[in-house]
């Protein structure tokens, strides 16, 4: 038998890359993407650099500008709360599907030993790992490949932002209990409570997000306070003394 042997082309080593750094927060919202330093790195040529950045913007995690580039997209306020909108009713959806489709209880095992593999993880990079994988079983669950694949590409673009949400203890507790309702509903069959649970469980990390948000664009806007007057009437009085 024939072993399967995984290729990846140049283009796609650099996009995963890339795409992670952003998830990750190491390129953070509004950094610039200089395609000669990209190629320096991986020691390759702009192409397939230009062919990733392509991908990334079509995956909404870049924005690429005639005159400055390519930067990591740094979400509004207003594209926080309309990704939440697209987000929510898929999610619940495949939430509902997972918990109505699932057959052996050995499924939901799955699920149970990453959760418990997280509460030994809190608040490490593992513990990211794992959440992605909790969700993306439950995705598997659902068996609605579509609404999968829009679900990753909005979860993505929010990815360092839900990261900076869950680096509060009390906020990565209150999802770590979210999760173990979740499974709880799909042990019962219940669609309707999961759905309930998800809608709160992606709501909750917007209304801070955006709390965030909204603090940052009006310290932006805030006038620069006044510089302190001189008193050269003062000092030149001190001079002469």
């Amino acid at each position: 038998m024939q072993q399967a042997h995984t290729y990846k082309s140049l283009t796609q080593i650099v996009l995963e890359h890339l795409r992670e750094q952003i998830y990750e927060g190491k390129r953070k919202p509004g950094a610039k993407l200089n395609i000669a330093d990209i190629a320096k790195e991986f020691e390759i040529s702009h192409l397939p650099v230009r062919e990733a950045l392509r991908n990334l913007e079509a995956e909404g995690l870049i924005e690429i500008h005639h005159n400055r580039g390519a930067v990591v997209k740094m979400l509004t306020p207003e594209d926080v709360r309309e990704i939440f909108l697209i987000r929510a009713p898929l999610e619940e959806t495949a939430a509902a599907e997972a918990t109505q489709r699932w057959r052996a209880r050995a499924e939901l095992g799955g699920l149970e030993r990453i959760l418990q593999q997280m509460d030994k993880k809190t608040n490490t990079p593992e513990w990211y790992r794992l959440h992605h994988n909790f969700h993306n079983e439950v995705l598997q669950l659902a068996n609605l490949p579509r609404i999968k694949k829009l679900i990753e590409v909005y979860r993505g673009q929010m990815r360092a932002y839900v990261k900076l949400y869950l680096s509060s203890p009390p906020m990565l507790a209150m999802t770590q209990s979210e999760h173990y309702e979740m499974l709880e509903c799909m042990v019962n069959r219940d669609a309707d409570g999961i759905r309930l649970i998800v809608r709160e469980h992606l709501a909750r990390p917007v209304r801070e997000i955006l709390k965030i948000l909204q603090a940052d664009a009006a310290q932006a806007q805030a006038p620069p306070p006044p510089k302190p007057a001189r008193k050269r009437a003062v000092a030149r009085s001190a001079r002469e003394a």
